[in-house]
């Protein structure tokens, strides 16, 4: 029997597709602005510093990623259905039910917060304030009985092995070409559209439904949340 689950939001975040590349001039004459992420395989870890190795064809493209205290790093692993639970955040795709109405969920990926990038929701409106300025979204999914689960767990720099794939983005450094790490996803994720999506993290309490929302059985939320 499938299970079905009732989502608040759903929500698409990642990084656009690129090529990792050897630190060169960032803009100027024959110059060209390195891409804010990196992805490819762990080739060392060295304390705060990871180097990423991606292999194109024959070539090799190596990035010097630094991690700070405020990286988020996680790591994708298989899930089941019992890791989707109330109060976790979820990345779903699927194709909507015309007949019914709900989404049928071909890949679940269970995040224990927001990711940071820019996301989307997609649903039905309800519970609308302030002339449109607060409004909820409610998405009814059921899970395929094939459909993939993946979970997103915190982890360590430590905990990450060389050899292992990695997907990082943040924010260059004009003076050294290195990349500062905000968000690290170690492990493989699945592909979900054209050129793929992938690191996921962020702050816990990001997309809390302001206090006294209503949720669409009619109950309200105690989520705090400054407007």
């Amino acid at each position: 029997m499938k299970r079905l689950i009732a989502g608040i939001v759903l929500i698409a975040a990642g990084f656009l597709g690129g090529l990792l590349a050897q630190p060169q001039p960032f803009g100027g004459p024959g110059g060209f602005r390195v891409p804010p992420f990196a992805f490819g395989e762990v080739a060392q870890v060295q304390g705060n510093t990871i180097i990423v190795e991606s292999r194109f064809g024959d070539r090799t493209f190596t990035r010097t990623v630094v991690v700070n205290n405020q990286t988020q790093v996680q790591r994708s692993q298989e899930g089941t259905k019992a890791d989707i639970k109330a109060n976790a955040y979820a990345l779903v795709i699927g194709q909507p039910d015309p007949q019914s109405g709900w989404l049928r969920a071909d890949t679940v990926i269970v995040m224990p917060n927001l990711p940071r990038q820019a996301g989307m929701a997609v649903g039905r409106i309800y519970d609308v304030r302030q002339q449109g300025n607060q409004f909820g979204i409610n998405v009814p999914i059921t899970v395929n009985p094939n459909a993939q689960i993946y979970k997103m767990v915190p982890i360590k720099v430590a905990d990450i092995k060389q050899g292992e794939r990695i997907t990082v983005q943040g924010r260059n450094d004009e003076a050294t070409g290195n990349l500062i790490a905000e968000t690290i996803l170690v492990g493989e994720m699945p592909r979900l559209g054209p050129g793929g999506f992938g690191g996921f993290g962020g702050p816990r309490g990001m997309g809390d439904r302001p206090r006294g929302f209503r949720n669409p059985d009619g109950g309200q939320s105690s989520s705090p949340r400054s407007n």
